[in-house]
C-alpha cells in the first residue's frame, strides 16, 4: 500500500517502525510476566522465549496461568463450556506465550501508519499528514483500514479549514 484514493484525492501511505513502543508485556495489559534479559537459570514454571549469547528471556507460564484464571482470559478456539476454567486459562496463557515469543523473534513489531495528502490542486493542503502509532505489524487489513480513517480525518480537516 503506497497510495490510496479518498474522495478524489490521493494520499501517500507509509508504514514506519515504531521504535518508541516498548515490549508488549510492558505497554499493554493481558500478558503474562516476562523477565528482562538474564543469564540466571530457568525457574520452575518458566519457559525460555528468547535466547541470545547466553542470555535469556523467560515467560512465567505458571504465573500467567494464575493471572489468566483470575482475569478470565480465553483464546481461540474460545471456550463454549467444554473446558474447565483451568484448561481455558492454560490455553490462553500458551497463546500469549507464543505471541510474546513471536515478538521476541521479530515475527511482528509495532508500526505507525502515516498518511500524507498529495493534492496538487490544493497547495495549502498538500503535505499535511496524520498518523497512528503502536499498531501490530501483522494485523493484516487493519493497516489499510487505519490509513483510510486517517485520510478521512485529513479530508475533514481540509473541509473545516
Amino acid at each position: 500500500m503506497e497510495t490510496i484514493e479518498h474522495n478524489g484525492r490521493t494520499y501517500r501511505v507509509e508504514i514506519e517502525p515504531d521504535y518508541d513502543h516498548g515490549a508488549p508485556w510492558e505497554e499493554e495489559d493481558g500478558h503474562g510476566p516476562v523477565s528482562e534479559w538474564t543469564s540466571r537459570a530457568k525457574l520452575p514454571g518458566e519457559v525460555i522465549i528468547a535466547e541470545d549469547r547466553g542470555s535469556y528471556r523467560y515467560y512465567d507460564f505458571a504465573g500467567a496461568c494464575r493471572i489468566a484464571r483470575r482475569e478470565g482470559w480465553d483464546a481461540m478456539p474460545y471456550n463454549t463450556g467444554q473446558e474447565t476454567k483451568r484448561q481455558q486459562a492454560a490455553k490462553a496463557a500458551r497463546a500469549d506465550m507464543d505471541r510474546m515469543r513471536q515478538w521476541c523473534d521479530g515475527y511482528w513489531s509495532y508500526v505507525g501508519v502515516v498518511v500524507t495528502a498529495q493534492c496538487p490542486c490544493c497547495e495549502d493542503f498538500t503535505g499535511r499528514s496524520a498518523s497512528l502509532w503502536g499498531i501490530e505489524s501483522d494485523c493484516g487489513d487493519y493497516l489499510e483500514e487505519v490509513a483510510r480513517e486517517l485520510a478521512e480525518e485529513l479530508d475533514d480537516e481540509r473541509a473545516a479549514a
